[in-house]
């Protein structure tokens, strides 16, 4: 087993005409990619952030036939307010597996991460502030993946109710929305 660290750099983007079926994903169309794809791909740039509603995007390849997630990942997300002011009250980050028998598993995770916020609608010019949030995991306790495995990334907001928070996904190289580094070992 190699001492070496790998780090690979996710984005997570929603291809409007894509899909993914695997484990437990059926038709799945949030998904990790390890660059922006053209400027021009149909794609949805962000999506409500509901209580209870996780957003999971999952890598849909193989990296390896085993290999290990090790070290501190890290990342950002973005939020935003669509039709009147947003509000984030917490957030949670978990980096997971999922296997082709449909078993989710919880490998790391940010904890909730309380940060009170609220975000801007400007109504005169219809458009939201905007508010990145970085993030740190500490995966040092390290987490084995094989070949039937899958990673994904799940995003879980508190919003206490507030209906009117999204959170970005776009394609977009020039303003990285949801970004997450990851430390793999083969």
């Amino acid at each position: 087993m190699s001492d070496n660290i790998y780090h690979i750099t996710f984005y997570g983007i929603v291809p409007d005409h894509w899909t993914v079926t695997f484990g437990s994903f059926a038709d799945h169309s949030y998904i990790l990619v390890e660059d922006y794809l053209s400027d021009g791909i149909d794609s949805t740039p962000s999506s409500w952030a509901t209580i209870g509603e996780p957003l999971k995007f999952i890598y849909p390849q193989h990296l390896k036939k085993t290999y290990f997630i090790e070290g501190v990942a890290q990342g950002q997300l973005t939020y935003t307010s669509s039709g009147s002011d947003g509000y984030v009250k917490a957030y949670r980050v978990t980096i997971c597996k999922v296997n082709t028998d449909t078993t989710e598993t919880e490998l790391f995770s940010t904890g909730w991460v309380t940060v009170n916020k609220t975000i801007d609608w400007d109504s005169s010019n219809s458009i939201g502030d905007e508010i990145v949030f970085p993030f740190w995991i500490d995966c040092w306790e390290h987490a084995k993946l094989e070949e039937n495995d899958r990673i994904y990334v799940k995003i879980e907001t508190d919003t206490d109710g507030n209906s009117y928070t999204k959170i970005y996904h776009s394609n977009d190289a020039n303003w990285e929305d949801f970004k997450i580094d990851i430390p793999f070992r083969w």
